[in-house]
């Protein structure tokens, strides 16, 4: 339970970040504050994973998971770290100034979702297996359309290549952090497609 509490805190508040036009910016360094300390609730909850990974064969599928949570944390971390140096409000005095560690912040923090939507593709897959109907298909397609329009509608190219900050968002802070969602999901759900097939 304490696994899935936090989990869903995790996205939520990630979700928030991407929102940044409508929430003041004291908020969205806190926020980023709460997700250091929740990824690192998360890594300690999931401890038996990491005193897994010297044991065992490792199949395409393993080797393509762990490859993405190592990604993941290692973006997290750097994201995490140039968003520190580049604190307007709580964390100040570790501002650096560099315009450059900000752009690389928001490059790294919309890589981050891509990888995000990699990583929950892998660990949702006991799920997944467990849902044999053919609705789940119409619901994957749907998932998928509606991310490729959040894709173009959040304009989520340009901010990954850094020619757009956060605060380019759109209709309200629901209705974008829904598009940030579907984004992560459509992620989700290429994966699943792409790797559930594979043996463990």
């Amino acid at each position: 339970m304490k696994k899935i509490i936090v989990d869903i805190l995790l996205l939520i508040l990630m979700i928030m970040e991407y929102s940044k036009t409508y929430l003041p910016g004291e908020i969205h360094e806190i926020i980023g504050i709460l997700l250091i300390a929740l990824v690192t609730v998360h890594i300690i909850l999931n401890k038996n994973y990491i005193k897994a990974i010297p044991k065992g064969k490792y199949n395409t599928k393993r080797k393509a998971s762990f490859v993405t949570n190592i990604a993941f944390l290692i973006a997290f971390c750097i994201t995490s770290i140039f968003g520190i140096l580049s604190s307007q409000y709580i964390l100040t005095p570790l501002n650096i100034g560099n315009l450059s560690i900000i752009s690389y912040h928001k490059i790294l923090a919309y890589l981050c979702i891509i990888i995000l939507g990699i990583h929950l593709g892998f660990n949702l897959e006991k799920t997944f297996k467990k849902i044999d109907n053919k609705l789940i298909y119409l619901v994957d397609a749907a998932i998928i359309i509606f991310g490729a329009y959040s894709l173009i509608q959040t304009d989520f190219y340009r901010h990954l290549t850094g020619n757009i900050g956060f605060s380019m968002v759109s209709g309200n802070i629901f209705i974008n952090s829904l598009e940030y969602l579907s984004i992560i999901l459509m992620v989700t759900v290429i994966t699943k497609l792409i790797f559930l097939p594979l043996k463990d």
